[in-house]
């Protein structure tokens, strides 16, 4: 019985569904033919493309950057440095070559989650940035910044995104959230004309938040859905480019941060409230 109800032959073949659907994706091809760690790489790529923001010599950021495609894709883009003496030891092993012609860049790849190695790369994982946790971060990535000798970055990338429930209101406002922790983080070390993208997931509150925080604070903001991404996602990414620095928007001292924190932490602890109380009816209309 026990068997019977976790594992219902309509679930099996939900499964199956899905893996004939992702093997047979294009993108998961192109993935594994040209050595990315996830599909999700195609999107940055496509974005590039399209407005042209990542240059050689560029410091970028990747926050959330686990399993490690979109920071692949930055080690091209923006010509980072690899180690001369870096053997390669798989036939399917990303590897960048550095162009000596060009100016060399930074990739800094942020995560919770264990990254594996890659070439050109400086990885922080067990990062986060909750009020607990980000004391610790800040100072180990800015102990990263002084040895690489950096002040300010280019750019910030977040594809970040919180585990999803399904119901959309609640992983609308978690996203936001998190982006809003994202760009909060970003514009500390941005350079004037920098860039910040990040994900989210469509409706109508997110853009009224933080669309237009981004345009009051950058030259211009578009809005992307990339063909990489798929139909059926909510997904949208919003591209802000040419950063206007505001002094008076920016963080200054450790009371302005307490109290950013405690903005954030009111946030997580209503999204967790709402979560708890969604899975409470769900578990109501299961025993009816």
């Amino acid at each position: 019985m026990f068997f019977k109800q976790f594992f219902s032959t309509s679930a099996c073949q939900h499964t199956k569904a899905w893996m004939i659907k992702h093997v047979s994706d294009p993108y998961v091809r192109r993935s594994v033919k040209e050595n990315y760690r996830a599909r999700s790489a195609f999107k940055l790529i496509e974005i590039n493309d399209m407005y042209q923001f990542l240059q050689p010599g560029h410091t970028v950021i990747d926050m959330g950057a686990a399993p490690g495609a979109w920071s692949q894709v930055l080690v091209k883009q923006v010509n980072a440095r690899v180690e001369k003496q870096k053997k390669i030891t798989s036939t399917n092993e990303f590897v960048h070559r550095t162009n000596p012609d060009l100016k060399c860049g930074t990739v800094i790849a942020l995560d919770r989650s264990p990254i594996f190695e890659i070439p050109g790369v400086h990885i922080i994982d067990n990062w986060n940035l909750t009020a607990d946790t980000t004391s610790d971060c800040n100072k180990r990535l800015q102990a990263l910044l002084k040895r690489l000798k950096i002040e300010q970055v280019d750019g910030v990338l977040s594809d970040m995104c919180p585990n999803v429930t399904g119901c959309k209101a609640i992983d609308q406002s978690a996203i936001a959230a998190l982006q809003h922790q994202a760009f909060d983080f970003a514009r500390r070390l941005l350079k004037p004309n920098g860039y910040f993208l990040c994900k989210l997931f469509q409706g109508h509150e997110v853009f009224q938040d933080l669309r237009p925080l981004l345009e009051s604070l950058f030259g211009a903001v578009h809005v992307i859905k990339p063909s990489s991404s798929r139909s059926e996602s909510s997904e949208l990414y919003l591209l802000a480019l040419e950063y206007r620095p505001d002094a008076t928007n920016r963080p200054t001292n450790a009371s302005d941060n307490q109290n950013e924190n405690t903005r954030i932490e009111t946030n997580r602890h209503e999204i967790e409230r709402l979560i708890n109380e969604a899975r409470r009816v769900r578990t109501k209309n299961k025993d009816k």
